[in-house]
């Protein structure tokens, strides 16, 4: 096995683990509050995630206030991610918010146009202009995406550009473990106040704690598979795998919540992730050649 296929084995690992962990929640929350249930999760997300930032030396990390800032505003921006999406599942098919959620690499190429001032030719507006327009598709009159959850998802996206946006400006300051183990500690902090808000907790049976803890192993697995994607092989060949959590969300809707997808929304979601791919080959391609040659560094 090459490393590309490696590579892209635990990339879909990685949609797979994440999208079931999505689907355990929604299925719990039928009974129990979103927010306990995200408290629980990240009970466990948070200890497991500790772990293998003191393993990566998160304890003699000296960030700078720099650095600080930066950590700060993608641990916003991943809060807003888990707390968006996961509030439109629950008033949403799960193949329909999958199917929007597609839309984030093309609205952060956009982004990071706008706001790091990164060469975006016009081609690639085109591709995002398409994808925009595939959203349209799903989200027309008379669907069942329109309301307030597609609303959430496209909040989430927004949450994914700032996400992704810190995380550029930092590199590779801080470890990947520390950032997300931060993230699931304001997590935490956030459902906690949710909650009491909301007006407490409500009884949990060993059946909905044992999900949970699942959604919660799933989740952390779907993390590491992600890395150990990252790791192997071309981003290039890996990156546009990431679309199979589409057939995942699709598959586990019609399983286990019994929706059956719309035509329009089919298409409208294949629009969306054919320009996705389209707009990261030309962006690889736009990048290498502008990478130096061999005799130009020499």
């Amino acid at each position: 096995m090459n490393e590309n296929t490696r590579g892209i084995l635990f990339m879909v690992v990685a949609m797979a683990t994440m999208l079931t962990s999505d689907t355990v929640v929604k299925a719990v929350a039928q009974d129990l509050p979103l927010f306990q249930i995200i408290f629980i999760r990240h009970v466990f997300m948070t200890a497991g995630l500790a772990v293998l930032a003191l393993r990566d030396g998160a304890a003699r990390i000296q960030p700078g206030p720099r650095e600080i800032r930066l950590a700060g505003l993608r641990t916003l921006g991943e809060c807003g991610v888990v707390c968006f999406y996961l509030i439109a599942l629950t008033l949403m098919p799960m193949g329909t918010a999958t199917a929007i959620f597609q839309l984030q690499p093309l609205a952060v190429t956009l982004a990071a146009a706008v706001v790091l001032a990164q060469p975006i030719g016009p081609r690639r507006m085109l591709a995002i202009g398409i994808g925009f327009a595939g959203v349209l598709l799903i989200v027309r009159p008379g669907s069942d995406a329109v309301g307030p959850g597609a609303a959430f998802v496209l909040m989430a996206v927004l949450a994914v550009c700032l996400r992704d946006i810190s995380t550029r400006l930092l590199g590779a300051s801080l470890p990947a473990t520390v950032l997300a183990a931060l993230s699931s500690a304001a997590l935490l902090l956030i459902s906690l106040a949710v909650m009491l808000v909301q007006g407490g907790w409500m009884p949990v049976g060993l059946p909905q704690f044992g999900l949970i803890l699942l959604s919660a192993c799933f989740l952390l697995a779907g993390y590491l598979a992600m890395v150990l994607a990252m790791r192997f092989g071309d981003i290039a060949a890996i990156a546009p795998f990431r679309y199979v959590s589409l057939v995942f969300g699709l598959l586990y809707g019609a399983l286990f919540f019994g929706e059956v997808p719309q035509p329009a929304m089919l298409l409208g979601a294949l629009v969306i992730v054919a320009s996705g791919v389209y707009a990261f080959l030309r962006e690889r391609r736009a990048a290498r050649a502008l990478a130096p040659r061999p005799r130009d560094a020499a």
